[in-house]
């Protein structure tokens, strides 16, 4: 992710989010997250600010007060998003480091030192596209890194992938990142999206992932727009 985009759309919909997992008494409380900051650059695409526009989070009068005072004191910070977990609670570890294509290596290395943050934790891995593409760099999240935390994490954890959609049609662009995170983890994910971007998530066992599935569906009750026109079933 980049720092200039903090407090965004899609910041309202991804912190709303992992707040309602992290306030379930079933899922993890605990949250490491790991947002691949990327540098500045002077691109306004994507910096979506109307709140209104919302599909997701817009009922969280809390949070979105919160986002709309860091940008309007010019505080667009991935950091400034840790005071707002721990007002409910909620341990939250950041990794602030900047992160660097050909670097790749140390930077997960590093964060796999942090082996508190593996058991019973809620895993989110924020890169600034998504998943690996044939070209990769720094915008992406690789197969392997996601296998890697995977194996790392405990049975009571879950791994959070954001994914921003590409020029192509959503429904078959999801189905095809699901198998092929399935192949790499031998693990179905469950997905939830606004059409915009989607959230993966990969549980161990499936209890946790039942619970998880539970206040998924349960989000999207609250926010009709989420899945519109998706069902797991369309990629069977």
């Amino acid at each position: 992710m980049k720092n200039q985009y903090f407090g965004d759309i899609r910041d309202l919909f991804k912190y709303d989010l992992i707040s309602r997992i992290c306030q379930e008494n079933a899922l993890p409380k605990r949250v490491l997250f790991i947002p691949m900051l990327t540098e500045n650059d002077n691109n306004r695409d994507g910096n979506k600010n109307d709140y209104s526009k919302a599909k997701a989070g817009v009922q969280n009068e809390k949070l979105k007060n919160f986002l709309d005072c860091c940008r309007k004191r010019d505080k667009r910070d991935v950091k400034e998003i840790e005071s707002y977990f721990k007002s409910y609670g909620m341990e939250i570890h950041i990794c602030y480091d900047k992160f660097i294509n050909r670097e790749r290596g140390n930077y997960f290395n590093k964060i796999k030192e942090k082996s508190q943050f593996f058991s019973r934790s809620l895993i989110f891995l924020d890169p600034d596209n998504g998943l690996e593409i044939k070209n990769y760099n720094k915008k992406h999240l690789l197969y392997n890194e996601v296998e890697d935390l995977y194996t790392k994490m405990d049975a009571w954890s879950i791994l959070m992938i954001y994914q921003q959609f590409p020029r192509e049609p959503h429904i078959g662009y999801r189905c095809r990142r699901a198998k092929e995170l399935e192949i790499r983890t031998k693990n179905s994910p469950l997905q939830i999206s606004d059409n915009e971007i989607v959230f993966f998530f990969l549980t161990k066992n499936e209890e946790l992932k039942h619970q998880l599935e539970l206040l998924l569906n349960k989000y999207k009750t609250k926010y009709p727009k989420l899945d519109e026109t998706f069902t797991p079933t369309m990629c069977l």
